[in-house]
């Protein structure tokens, strides 16, 4: 029995209220509440514009389509993602290039990005072709993992280099910021799109959502249309202007989502205060290392994830904590070792991912959360490193 618990949504008095008063509107979708939880985030962000979903898939869904990838593309992103990212993209045809990642930041690797597409890309009418699979190159998925920025700098370079889409997905990087010439910038404004996901790990949890930030209002139009069966939000006539979905945020989501908004500040100096904790508890474990953040950026972590030492047995290392009540999980298997990826993508079998092999076997991420306490995380700790000894 799980005596801490690994994740827990961060909810207050204030957003019971707001539930209330949606429960006492009678509306229960498509009302205020998504409103103001949408402005909220977009002037959080300092988004021109920004759209909230039902999840960080189908705001990944909505961004893609706005973005017109389809089949016969194909795009590059790191191996070490959520599977939720590689099957959206496989949902619209999309091939897959997977590139390895830093050795230090833990994304995707710029420098190596470019060396692919400069030994595998061949310039044609119809864009950068790949000279194996025929697909035209389309764009970077820049996958913040933890909620570490991407080296955006470097792939706004690629971007005007080769003339590629750059896709933000956010699903971990909500608060989290990188440096522009001195200047602070939220993760999900710099690339053409950013997505989110405001689900269990993260600082905003309303149990399923998502969103979409767009640069461009036409993009935003049409993500509007396609969150709703593609019907405009603003119309005399009845009309599909798009082959649309159901990806609409609720009310009592959204009224959670707003309540946590509103209190964001709070929310992320809390898990601040508990990562230090984590920290300070860590160094005394030798060969453990906690992942930080570059110079460059200002994390808002959302996992609490560290490197093992080299040959422990990670399987039976969390089966041990199981048993003394301490939930751990691996954030995340690489993408080439998932067995539907393995088998239906070949092109897989010849990538280059020394780094990210020899990091993701050593990754273990423990409970964090807003409700941890100093003694909490002080059993974690200490149940790790009993742990550790026992294999």
């Amino acid at each position: 029995m799980e005596r801490i618990s690994f994740y827990k949504a961060d909810v207050t008095e204030l957003e019971k209220n707001l539930i209330e008063n949606v429960l006492e509107s009678k509306i229960l979708t498509a009302g205020p509440f998504l409103w103001r939880f949408q402005e909220e985030v977009r002037r959080y962000l300092k988004a021109p514009y920004f759209l909230a979903t039902s999840s960080g898939f189908s705001a990944l869904h909505i961004a893609i389509k706005v973005l017109g990838w389809g089949r016969g593309d194909e795009v590059i992103l790191s191996p070490l993602v959520h599977v939720g990212v590689p099957n959206a993209l496989c949902a619209e045809g999309i091939g897959l290039q997977v590139v390895d990642i830093e050795q230090d930041r833990f994304t995707l690797d710029p420098e190596k990005v470019r060396e692919f597409i400069m030994d595998n890309y061949e310039k044609d009418k119809s864009g950068l072709k790949n000279k194996v699979t025929g697909r035209v190159l389309r764009g970077i998925v820049l996958y913040h993992l933890y909620g570490i920025p991407c080296d955006l700098k470097a792939f706004l370079k690629l971007k005007e280099e080769f003339g590629l889409d750059l896709l933000e997905v956010c699903w971990e990087s909500f608060g989290s910021t990188y440096k522009f010439a001195g200047e602070a910038v939220l993760t999900g404004i710099t690339g053409d799109v950013g997505v989110f996901s405001f689900t269990r790990y993260g600082a905003v949890n309303v149990g399923e959502g998502g969103g979409v930030a767009f640069k461009s209002g036409e993009h935003y139009e049409v993500g509007e249309s396609l969150r709703y069966y593609g019907v405009p939000t603003e119309y005399v006539e009845y009309q599909a202007i798009v082959g649309g979905y159901n990806y609409n945020l609720d009310e009592l989501s959204s009224a959670i989502g707003l309540g946590q908004m509103m209190r964001i500040s709070e929310i992320l100096n809390k898990r601040k205060k508990i990562r230090e904790l984590y920290e300070k508890e860590l160094s005394k474990i030798g060969g453990i290392r906690l992942i930080g953040a570059p110079g460059d950026s200002e994390v808002s972590w959302y996992s609490l994830t560290v490197l093992l030492p080299e040959g422990v047995d990670r399987d039976g290392l969390i089966r041990r904590l199981m048993e003394m009540g301490v939930p751990a999980k691996v954030f995340y298997p690489l993408l080439t070792d998932l067995k539907f990826y393995r088998e239906n993508f070949r092109e897989f079998d010849s990538a280059d991912l020394t780094v990210a092999r020899k990091i993701s076997s050593r990754l273990l991420s423990l409970p964090f959360h807003g409700d941890l306490t100093e003694s909490d995380v002080s059993y974690v700790v200490e149940s790790l490193r009993e742990a550790l000894i026992a294999k």
